[in-house]
C-alpha cells in the first residue's frame, strides 16, 4: 500500500488510471492538477484511516514546489499521463522527474509512454515528437527513482469509436463509415499491437504490485494486421469495404496537408489540423515500417504476469464485434 500522484489524472487515459487504483484498493491516491474543483471527494486512505482530499493543486512550474508536495503527501509513486507531444507539456514532465528525485518520499515514477519504443530510429519511427519522450527518459536515467516504460501498442479504441465506451475522440482518416472506405498503412501485412483504454489502465495499476520493475512492461492484448483489421471489420458489418492502400512514400509526401483547417478534432491540437495531419501520417508510417510490433521486444507481458489474478483483457475480435456487428 502506497500513496500514489497520478499527474493528469483527469485526462483520457489518466482518469481511467486514477479508476484503476481505486477499485484495486490498497492505494492513497491523489490526482495533479492545475485546478480544483468546486466540489472535491473526500476519499478514506486506507493507509492512514483518514479522509483526504484527492486533488493536489499545482501549476507544475517549479521543481522545489513540487518536491515539497510530493514530501508532505509521503508520495511514493509518480504516475504522468499527461500528453507530451509538445514542448511545454515534455517540459513539465521533466519537472516532475527531477521533483520525484529530489522528494525523499518517492521511489518510483512511470512516464507518459503508453504506446511504443520512443528510442526506435527513424527507420522504423519517423515520428518527430518523440524526443520529448527521449528527454524524459535521458532524464530518468540521471535519477535514483525506479521507473518502467509502458508498452501497449496502439489504443484499440479507436477501431470502435464512436460505439464503444471510451474516452478517447476519434481519429479521423482511417474508416469512412459513410462512404464504406477504409484507408491503410503500407501493404496492410505489418503487424500491430493493440490494447483497450481501460485494460492498459488496470494492468498499469497491478504493475504497482510488482516487488521490482524491469525497463520494459508490455501489455499485449491483441496482435494483427491492418488486413486482418479491415476483414474484422467486413465481417461483422457483413459487406466488403473498399480499402485504399496508401504508400509509405505517400504518406510522407502527405504529412502536412492530410485534414482540412476546419476539421473539429484538429482543435485538440496546438497545432491545429497540420499537426494532427503529421501525426496521423507518423502513425500510419511507423505501422507500416513494423514500429508497433514489439511481441518479441524485452520486457516483462503484465497480461502473462497476472494471468489468474484478474480479468483477461479485451481483445480486438470482441471490440469490433461490439461496435460494428449488424451495423
Amino acid at each position: 500500500m502506497v500513496v500514489v500522484a497520478v499527474a493528469g489524472g483527469s485526462g483520457d487515459l489518466g482518469r481511467l488510471v486514477v479508476d484503476a487504483l481505486l477499485k484495486r484498493g490498497g492505494h492513497e491516491v491523489y490526482v495533479l492538477s492545475r485546478k480544483v474543483p468546486e466540489e472535491v471527494n473526500l476519499r478514506l486512505s486506507p493507509i492512514t484511516g483518514r479522509q483526504y482530499g484527492s486533488i493536489i493543486q499545482t501549476d507544475y512550474s517549479s521543481e522545489e514546489d513540487l518536491a515539497k508536495l510530493f514530501t508532505e503527501h509521503n508520495v511514493h509513486t509518480v504516475i504522468c499521463t499527461l500528453g507530451v507531444d509538445f514542448e511545454s507539456a515534455s517540459d513539465v514532465q521533466i519537472r516532475l522527474i527531477r521533483a520525484a528525485d529530489k522528494a525523499s518520499s518517492v521511489k518510483r515514477f512511470i512516464p507518459s509512454e503508453f504506446n511504443i519504443d520512443y528510442d526506435l530510429g527513424d527507420d522504423i519511427l519517423p515520428y518527430p515528437e518523440k524526443r520529448f519522450h527521449q528527454a524524459a527518459r535521458r532524464e530518468l536515467e540521471k535519477t535514483s527513482l525506479e521507473f518502467t516504460y509502458i508498452y501497449v501498442g496502439m489504443f484499440m479504441d479507436y477501431y470502435g469509436v464512436p460505439y464503444i465506451e471510451t474516452h478517447l475522440r476519434p481519429l479521423p482518416g482511417w474508416f469512412d463509415e459513410v462512404n464504406n472506405t477504409v484507408t491503410v498503412s503500407g501493404d496492410g501485412n505489418a503487424y500491430c499491437v493493440m490494447s483497450y483504454t481501460k485494460d492498459v489502465a488496470r494492468y498499469t495499476a497491478l504493475a504497482l504490485e510488482l516487488d521490482q520493475w524491469p525497463k520494459v512492461l508490455k501489455i499485449m492484448a491483441s496482435r494483427l494486421t491492418e488486413n486482418q483489421l479491415v476483414g474484422l471489420i467486413e465481417k461483422n458489418l457483413g459487406r466488403k469495404l473498399t480499402v485504399e492502400y496508401v504508400s509509405v512514400e505517400e504518406m510522407r509526401n502527405s504529412r502536412t496537408s492530410l485534414l482540412e483547417s476546419g476539421d473539429p478534432f484538429a482543435e485538440n491540437f496546438p497545432g491545429g489540423a497540420e499537426q494532427l495531419s503529421a501525426l496521423m501520417v507518423d502513425i500510419g508510417t511507423s505501422m507500416a515500417l513494423g514500429a508497433y510490433d514489439f511481441e518479441s521486444s524485452e520486457g516483462l507481458d503484465l497480461i502473462a504476469a497476472f494471468d489468474g489474478k484478474t480479468e483477461p483483457p479485451l481483445r480486438i475480435e470482441q471490440l469490433i464485434e461490439k461496435a460494428w456487428n449488424g451495423r
